[in-house]
């Protein structure tokens, strides 16, 4: 795949269905649905939007809570990298 000049890459990701739910700093929790996901980042749709740069926990069954930080939001869907730390069971 040929990249634009400027564009920083990322891993390839699955494409996926899996309903989460987004914990942010203020105490809300957002229902979302995460339609591809890697091991360095996911991109979420849900009825909200998101602040690039906002750092939020990510519920993902089977997995637990992973800290992730906004790297790009657009009305209705937003990308985000996960954080180093490990997630919480």
């Amino acid at each position: 795949m040929h990249r634009m000049q400027g564009w920083v890459g990322r891993k390839d990701r699955q494409a996926v269905a899996v309903d989460a739910v987004v914990h942010s700093d203020d105490g809300a929790a957002t229902p979302v649905r995460l339609t591809d996901i890697s091991d360095e980042g996911c991109r979420i749709e849900a009825d909200r939007d998101f602040r690039i740069g906002q750092q939020v926990q990510i519920a993902i069954p089977d997995i637990g809570r992973v800290s992730a930080q906004i790297r790009w939001a657009l009305m209705g869907s937003a990308g985000a990298k996960f954080l180093d730390d490990q997630p919480e069971a």
